[in-house]
């Protein structure tokens, strides 16, 4: 059984996409298992996939329909045989020690959830850096710490395997926008224990030609409809959760990670 199992959807990367995996090829932790779901990709993506699957047999490629993002990482957590699981998109890519940190750090604190900091291309997203290791336990401190009322990213985290399945959470594949918001913090709510972890880092790269960035109006009006559900989800998680001061000071909470 692998130490990691690594779901990567995928879904016109070509440009990005050996750049991912070669970083996964690098990491100085080895014993992980990529699961790479081609998304029914129209560009050489899937091509590229299986070139490298046929070099690693630590790389498994699913080929399949159109189905979007939510319905890959679905796919990828019911093939996962990992004691962990991390989501890693397909144009971004992580540092040589991102695994065997974030891996030590599970293990030391016997964590459901590890969360890393993270840098971005962009000026439009702020990048998030852990200072130290930082053991969260009540929901305050678990959403200060997390920052996931602002960043609810899920390729930040490492999840216990076990920890997913038994709870038997899911992406929601009616949303092409903010479905990792809505799984980042109902992971976060039923969590023992999530641990920061300092100095590793998550590469976020912002895609302009993203499923997600589609410049096709339709789409577009749907994701913007998305991330009003993604924004309405967290002020009514922070009102179940008697966080509601958190969520109107989130931002200035933010700065004291």
């Amino acid at each position: 059984m692998p130490v990691v199992s690594v779901i990567i959807p995928v879904y016109k990367v070509e440009k990005y996409l050996k750049r991912c995996l070669d970083c996964l090829l690098a990491q100085t932790m080895v014993d992980w298992q990529a699961i790479c779901v081609d998304d029914g990709s129209p560009d050489r993506s899937p091509a590229i996939l299986d070139e490298y699957a046929a070099k690693d047999s630590r790389i498994t490629v699913i080929h399949k329909q159109n189905a979007g993002v939510s319905a890959a990482r679905n796919d990828g957590i019911n093939l996962a045989n990992g004691k962990y699981i991390h989501f890693l998109d397909a144009d971004d890519w992580i540092d040589a020690d991102y695994l065997k940190c974030m891996v030590d750090v599970a293990e030391q604190y016997d964590a459901d959830m590890v969360v890393s900091g993270f840098v971005s291309d962009n000026k439009y997203t702020k990048p998030i850096v852990y200072q130290k290791n930082h053991v969260a336990v009540g929901i305050w401190d678990k959403m200060r710490r997390t920052c996931a009322l602002t960043d609810s990213y899920v390729w930040r985290y490492l999840f216990k395997s076990d920890f997913i399945k038994n709870n038997n959470l899911r992406f929601n594949t009616n949303l092409i926008a903010q479905e990792d918001t809505l799984f980042v913090l109902d992971a976060i709510a039923l969590a023992n224990k999530i641990v920061t972890v300092q100095g590793v880092y998550y590469h976020y790269m912002f895609n302009e030609n993203s499923a997600l960035n589609s410049r096709d109006a339709v789409h577009h009006a749907r994701v913007k409809q998305q991330y009003q559900i993604g924004k309405k989800y967290r002020r009514d998680f922070a009102r179940k959760h008697g966080i509601m001061m958190l969520w109107r000071m989130r931002k200035i909470f933010n700065l004291f990670r």
